[in-house]
């Protein structure tokens, strides 16, 4: 394994980019949860959580999986270096991103009501949910934009964009909950969803895309040759965001909205926080994957490249948030939200597994099997859903966080075999060892945080967490040197 593989390097210059913006968003995140978690309590963070995934569930339903065929077909045409290809693929998409919207935007319309009753069990907030179809507008739109960028992969502008999205959404909504408190939850959601919008579109507009002359009945014809495959993803995507409604009402309705406040966040930072890793490194490696599909070998080397450096990048976040759950709830929320840290473990604990599926996932995506995708992302949510309502009797809301956990070990061979079965992916002796090695690391930081009271708990718990570090540092050197990391932002 050599310092030199320019892989390697493609590998962590992206994510460096994209994920240096991401550890931006991160920090406006948590001051944005922090001041909602001091200025709406539980309850608010609850509603808020509720119309996340409003909108999540509208957004997925209604882009058709348009973002990742769009992304896989963009990076397509412009590998073609045919610039008449490139402007015609991007007006096509551009048409139908804009149709989804309007088509989201109303669908959040119809479904208002009915919406309202099941998450707060009456109509008072039928009007608010309607005024999301605003935000789920905005929300598709911005996929689009985003989606061309990532297909041409300009990872700086991504990372600009979704950077300036964050923080001038910061900048609008704290003002906004210490005016109003809970009535200023909608108009923070909508100015927000603007921002992010115009920020991802002054971006856009500055890679002078020439528009194609495309009729829309051309646009619309050539478009269904794309949906098959953004069929199942949207399917997927769309039993994801509906499964995590069911299980966000469900907590509210069985404990009280204070306990869906505490889950909220709880899976902020499983799946936003953590999962920005995944969003850095999927940004460049998306489209790399796709141009070489078809041939075995290649994915399977680069599959592996990719998980070296998620387990390196992963591993000891997923240490320190074992060891300092607590804390981090305090710190990105308030005291308050300290009772979800045994759920909040149990979450973070089933991440590795998560990271470990993330790069071979990708490859169902890359060869177009979206039945496979679709059967398999099904799987997952089932035993989500059946674990977490089996133990939700004995455990309360800590079932939340076991059934997560379960679901991905499940989900890991499954993925696994299907991945081996259409590419002939298998790890390579190198990943499985660093696997064994950081569940080790994993395994005794969770034993610690969970089950572990006594005085030395503090100082055992840094002692792996130091460890891990040195661990994920002695891997990277092997691959890449932090001079060059540092050579080539000065070139930037």
């Amino acid at each position: 394994m050599e310092k030199k593989n320019s892989s390697y390097n493609q590998i962590l210059k992206s994510t460096s980019i994209f994920g240096g913006s991401q550890i931006l968003i991160i920090l406006t995140g948590v001051v944005r949860n922090k001041m909602i978690a001091v200025l709406l309590g539980p309850v608010g963070v609850g509603i808020i959580g509720i119309y996340n995934s409003v909108i999540e569930m509208i957004r997925s339903a209604g882009g058709l999986g348009m973002d990742t065929t769009g992304v896989k077909e963009i990076a397509e045409a412009e590998s073609s270096g045919d610039k008449e290809i490139l402007y015609k693929t991007v007006t096509r998409f551009n048409k139908w991103f804009g149709a989804m919207a309007l088509c989201g935007a109303l669908a959040c319309l119809i479904f208002s009501y009915p919406i309202s009753i099941w998450a707060f069990e009456d109509s008072s907030f039928t009007l608010y949910i309607a005024c999301l179809s605003v935000c789920v507008f905005l929300a598709i739109l911005t996929m689009g934009r985003s989606s061309v960028l990532q297909g041409m992969r300009r990872i700086p502008e991504m990372a600009k964009s979704a950077f300036l999205g964050s923080f001038f959404g910061l900048l609008i909504s704290i003002p906004t909950y210490l005016l109003f408190g809970l009535d200023g939850i909608l108009p923070a959601f909508v100015f927000s969803s603007l921002l992010s919008f115009l920020c991802v579109e002054f971006y856009y507009r500055k890679l002078y895309l020439r528009k194609s002359d495309i009729s829309n009945k051309e646009a619309f014809e050539s478009g269904l040759k794309t949906l098959k495959l953004g069929l199942f993803i949207v399917v997927a995507g769309f039993i994801g965001t509906v499964s995590m409604f069911f299980i966000k009402t469900f907590v509210a309705r069985s404990i009280d909205m204070d306990a869906a406040g505490l889950f909220q966040s709880a899976w902020v930072i499983t799946n936003i926080y953590l999962s920005l890793i995944l969003r850095s490194m999927g940004s460049d490696f998306f489209p790399r994957l796709s141009a070489i599909a078809n041939e075995g070998e290649k994915v399977k080397k680069l599959v592996n490249e990719q998980s070296y450096i998620i387990l390196i990048v992963a591993s000891p976040i997923i240490v320190g948030m074992l060891l300092f759950a607590d804390f981090a709830l305090s710190v990105l929320y308030s005291s308050e939200f300290g009772y979800a840290d045994a759920v909040l473990r149990w979450q973070v604990l089933g991440t590795f597994f998560k990271v470990l599926c993330w790069p071979v996932a990708f490859i169902m995506l890359a060869k177009n099997k979206g039945i496979t995708f679709l059967v398999t992302e099904i799987t997952f949510y089932l035993v989500y859903l059946l674990s977490g309502y089996l133990l939700f009797p004995k455990y309360g809301l800590e079932a939340t966080g076991m059934g997560y956990l379960i679901a991905y070990v499940v989900y890991l061979p499954v993925v696994f075999l299907v991945g081996k079965a259409i590419s002939g992916f298998v790890w390579n002796s190198n990943i499985l060892k660093m696997t064994a090695i950081n569940m080790l690391f994993i395994g005794i930081a969770f034993y610690i945080a969970q089950y572990y009271a006594g005085g030395y708990s503090l100082l055992l718990g840094a002692g792996i967490l130091v460890i891990s570090l040195i661990y994920a540092y002695i891997k990277l050197k092997k691959v890449f040197s932090i001079s060059e990391l540092q050579d080539w932002f000065r070139k930037k």
